[in-house]
């Protein structure tokens, strides 16, 4: 007879797979984009950041659930059942500051737009690095402050959502940082639209562009981080009871499978280049007018 945590498995599991599948298209798709183009896009590249810091997420997952499954190959060492909880929060962090750095750019298109070295393909390939490195230092302390632990009944290694300290770390660094890096860059960006000192018609269309964009990216944030109250839930039930609910790791996987899955298809449906190549796949012929996302 099938259990509960078994169940739970066996379909988180599916979602994650399903989640690579959909990276993996979208990469194939962008290699064909950047094939036909053969010119240095960066939003194309700061979009391949964000999936590429998701598929890397889903790869750690499904390794997670598939040691919970199949054999307990995360605890033949615990070092490396440590190394992989911090792996999965390193590039789950990555997701959200990726969101950030693009928001950054759509800022500069629109308030420096006329410095082109702001805007340079070269420069946010340095800036992509600078903002793995960052996401590294936020969370490697977490790892040796020994927060990562064996979880009971489970067969992987994360950060016990009954750590208090170690869970207001990472909530205050993955989820409320970047979100509140959006919120300011959607002000900035909204005031400088709505200034008087924008003449050209042009000019302030393509604003407006970059401005939708950022709305986007906040409702696509907000979506991740309000699917992360479960845990939020379950911790404060920790706190209560002193003990966690005996689902509240497979729930709480099912819930980020669910993210990494809405990440792909938010992205699809927000990047036009994306959406059209697909459509052109699937010989559906689209009869809609987009505005051409740069």
């Amino acid at each position: 007879m099938l259990t509960s945590s078994l169940i739970f498995g066996i379909i988180n599991w599916s979602l994650v797979f399903l989640s690579i599948s959909i990276f993996v298209c979208i990469f194939l798709i962008f290699i064909e984009i950047i094939h036909e183009q053969r010119s240095h896009d960066v939003s194309v590249l700061l979009i391949l950041n964000i999936c590429f810091s998701a598929f890397l997420t889903s790869l750690t997952v499904i390794i997670t659930i598939s040691s919970n499954l199949i054999y307990e190959l995360l605890l033949i060492n615990i070092d490396i059942c440590y190394i992989c909880g911090l792996f999965y929060d390193t590039f789950e962090c990555s997701i959200y500051y990726s969101y950030c750095l693009h928001g950054f750019y759509r800022l500069i298109r629109v308030i420096y737009y006329n410095k082109r070295n702001f805007l340079s393909y070269n420069l946010y390939k340095f800036l992509i690095l600078i903002q793995w490195l960052l996401t590294i230092l936020l969370i490697l302390p977490a790892y040796f402050l020994k927060w990562y632990i064996h979880l009971p009944i489970e067969k992987y290694c994360f950060v016990s959502n009954t750590n208090i300290i170690g869970s207001i770390h990472l909530i205050l660094f993955l989820y409320s940082t970047p979100l509140l890096i959006i919120l300011m860059i959607y002000r900035l960006i909204t005031r400088h639209v709505r200034s008087p000192t924008i003449i050209r018609i042009q000019e302030r269309r393509r604003n407006l562009r970059d401005l939708t964009i950022i709305k986007h990216i906040i409702i696509c944030v907000l979506m991740l981080v309000i699917l992360r109250f479960p845990t939020i839930i379950f911790i404060i039930f920790g706190l209560i009871y002193g003990h966690l609910y005996y689902l509240t790791h497979p729930i709480v996987g099912s819930v980020t499978a669910i993210r990494l899955i809405l990440i792909g298809i938010l992205t699809i449906l927000a990047t036009n280049k994306i959406k059209k190549n697909l459509l052109k796949h699937l010989n559906y012929p689209s009869t809609q007018i987009h505005p051409t996302q740069n």
